[in-house]
C-alpha cells in the first residue's frame, strides 16, 4: 500500500511539475543569432547557398543567395553583384523567416549596397526545422522609398 501511495504521489508531482515547465517554450525569435551577423559570429564559416535567384535590371546582374549555417541553424541574405552598382541606385537585402515575418537586413549586416560596392549580407535569422526562410533583394532609387524590381529565393 506504501509503494503505490508512493507511486502516486510521484506521479502527482511530475505532472504538477510538468505544467509548470511544458509551456516555458523557446521561440525562434529568442535565438541567440537573430538579427546578428553572419561574419561577427563565425556562422558563415559553415554557410552553404541552398537556394539561389538571379539578379537581372539593365545593366544591373547578380546573384541572390540564401545562405544556410549548419553549425548556427541559421540563415542570412547574400547578394553578389557582378560589376560595381551604378549611380543613382541602392540595393538592399534581406531574409525572412516564413513563421513569424521575422527580418534580417543588410542594414543589420553590413549596409546596403550604393554606388561602387558589389555585395552585401543581411542579418541571420534563426532557421532549423520547422522554420524556413526566403531571401529578397530590392532594386531602388535612394530617393524613392518604392522598389524597381524585387527579386525573391525559393524557402529553405
Amino acid at each position: 500500500m506504501l509503494r503505490k501511495l508512493s507511486a502516486g504521489l510521484l506521479a502527482a508531482v511530475i505532472s504538477v511539475f510538468g505544467l509548470f515547465t511544458g509551456f516555458n517554450q523557446t521561440y525562434a525569435y529568442q535565438y541567440q543569432y537573430d538579427r546578428k551577423s553572419p561574419v561577427k559570429t563565425g556562422c558563415h564559416k559553415t554557410g552553404w547557398a541552398p537556394k539561389t535567384k538571379k539578379i537581372s535590371y539593365g545593366s544591373i546582374t547578380g546573384t541572390l543567395y540564401l545562405m544556410f549555417s549548419s553549425k548556427c541553424k541559421t540563415a542570412w541574405a547574400y547578394v553578389k553583384l557582378n560589376k560595381p552598382l551604378p549611380k543613382g541606385y541602392e540595393i538592399l537585402a534581406f531574409v525572412t523567416r516564413n513563421t513569424d515575418k521575422h527580418i534580417g537586413t543588410c542594414t543589420r549586416g553590413n549596409g546596403s549596397i550604393i554606388p561602387g560596392q558589389t555585395s552585401c549580407y543581411s542579418a541571420m535569422v534563426y532557421d532549423l526545422s520547422p522554420h524556413t526562410s526566403y531571401a529578397q533583394v530590392y532594386i531602388k532609387k535612394p530617393d524613392n522609398p518604392h522598389p524597381l524590381s524585387k527579386i525573391r529565393t525559393g524557402s529553405y
